[in-house]
């Protein structure tokens, strides 16, 4: 496995070295430190400060340096076929020029890329509670997989998240804030059947797990889930390319990528 973690200008941002470093040796993935750069004659100089962030990387990292616009060379690389996973920082604040805006950039490399993303943000110390939140059954299980290896590495804790949007109509006597996980479990719905078959790789893997309902919209239940716990990571799942639900599942993506007060990776290929 490969990542490519992308830094901005200098100072490099600590927060996206930290998380993909962390997240990177999590996963047992190889690191390909990239950044892009305006002028050629500022190139020896970046590749010796690159190098000096090295240290911060578990394993000896390659080094890129491309010149030319930084969003558009960060997109071309991810369809390089060479990467399993993309790092990008954020900032909050535009008017600090040197990490990644949220907006028009953010959204389209997560948009555009073919592979997974992992967005930093704030400041992450260890992992040890992973938030890990599906669409259902439009979704894979590359999420919930990905999440598991990670969470076996860290020794972390993880909380599986699905949100429902609405009760299926077989419920005649319960509301929809009444229905619970375990009476969902009990019926022969996809949506059950799926939880029931991430309930049992839970339950395989052997670690520290638990999976929780809620009702509503699900960017805002999840954002309202992370501001209840103290998460360190939230892992979402995207829906399958051919599926009707894709575009849903890539907008709360993308929505939770601007908006979570925590690290965000976006599940696009089985890591």
């Amino acid at each position: 496995m490969q990542t490519l973690l992308s830094i901005s200008k200098k100072p490099y941002s600590t927060s996206t070295i930290n998380i993909g470093a962390m997240v990177a040796k999590a996963l047992d993935s190889k690191v390909t430190l990239f950044t892009v750069i305006e002028s050629e004659s500022s190139k020896a100089q970046i590749y010796d400060e690159l190098q000096s962030i090295d240290k911060d990387i578990a394993n000896p990292a390659d080094i890129l340096i491309r010149q030319g616009n930084p969003d558009n060379e960060i997109i071309s690389e991810t369809k390089s076929g060479k990467y399993n996973l993309l790092v990008i920082g954020a900032r909050t604040h535009s008017s600090v020029p040197t990490e990644f805006i949220f907006g028009d950039t953010t959204h389209r490399i997560i948009k555009d890329s073919p592979i997974s993303v992992l967005v930093s943000r704030g400041i992450t110390q260890n992992l040890n509670h992973i938030l890990v939140c599906t669409s259902g059954p439009s979704a894979r299980f590359d999420a919930i997989k990905t999440a598991i290896k990670m969470s076996k590495h860290t020794n972390s804790k993880l909380t599986l998240l699905h949100v429902s949007t609405a009760i299926p109509s077989m419920y005649t006597g319960l509301t929809q804030m009444g229905e619970s996980l375990a009476d969902l479990l009990q019926t022969d719905t996809p949506t059950a059947q799926y939880l029931r078959d991430c309930a049992a790789l839970l339950n395989n893997a052997k670690i520290d797990a638990e999976i929780e309902l809620r009702h509503g919209t699900p960017t805002q239940e999840i954002l309202r889930d992370i501001d209840r716990n103290k998460y360190d990571l939230l892992i979402i799942g995207a829906a399958k390319r051919n599926s009707i639900s894709r575009m849903l599942t890539d907008n709360v993506s993308t929505q939770l990528a601007m908006t979570s007060p925590i690290a965000v990776l976006v599940i696009r290929n089985n890591l």
